[in-house]
């Protein structure tokens, strides 16, 4: 049996800058919530992703182009508002803490 976690999803999300990016982006993104480990690590290749996320290579590759982006709208000023960093084997959540 597969062993699963849980994620907390703020109702704000609707509200946030992400919710205005395309489709592949807000389905990678809460991919990657979905996936994160206790500690907001997300373990996997890029095309691992893409195939979790059920989203097109090329969509992934933008998607994270864009979490990875400073975003001057967000609601976040640490970081420049990026939503991930890169770590050796995948990706950080930035705020997953909060």
């Amino acid at each position: 049996m597969a062993a699963y976690s849980f994620t907390k999803l703020s109702s704000g999300i609707t509200e946030s800058t992400i919710w205005c990016e395309p489709l592949a982006t807000r389905v990678v993104w809460v991919t990657m919530l979905a996936k994160a480990d206790r500690y907001g690590r997300v373990m996997a290749s890029v095309p691992g992703l893409a195939r979790l996320a059920n989203v097109d290579l090329a969509d992934c590759r933008a998607a994270l182009a864009t979490l990875l982006a400073p975003d001057p709208d967000s609601r976040t000023s640490e970081h420049d508002g990026r939503r991930l960093a890169v770590i050796d084997g995948g990706w950080r959540l930035i705020n997953h803490g909060k």
